[in-house]
């Protein structure tokens, strides 16, 4: 099965692997918890994000921009 979002609470258990693009090229790709990190997550979008994990979910919060 294949998801497309933008927004990582959406990722439903049961999904192992990420494939990250930014600007039509790939970014990151592999299992979620190798990829699906704060450093990727905040390249993708150019903000400054903060991903957390809690069991099987996923959450992230932007960082304030200095």
């Amino acid at each position: 099965m294949i998801m497309v979002t933008h927004h990582v609470e959406e990722i439903a258990p049961g999904f192992t692997h990420v494939l990250m693009i930014r600007q039509g090229k790939v970014l990151a790709a592999g299992p979620l918890e190798l990829e699906l990190t704060s450093r990727n997550l905040s390249l993708c979008f150019g903000l400054p994000l903060v991903v957390e994990q809690v069991g099987d979910r996923f959450t992230a919060q932007g960082l304030p921009i200095s």
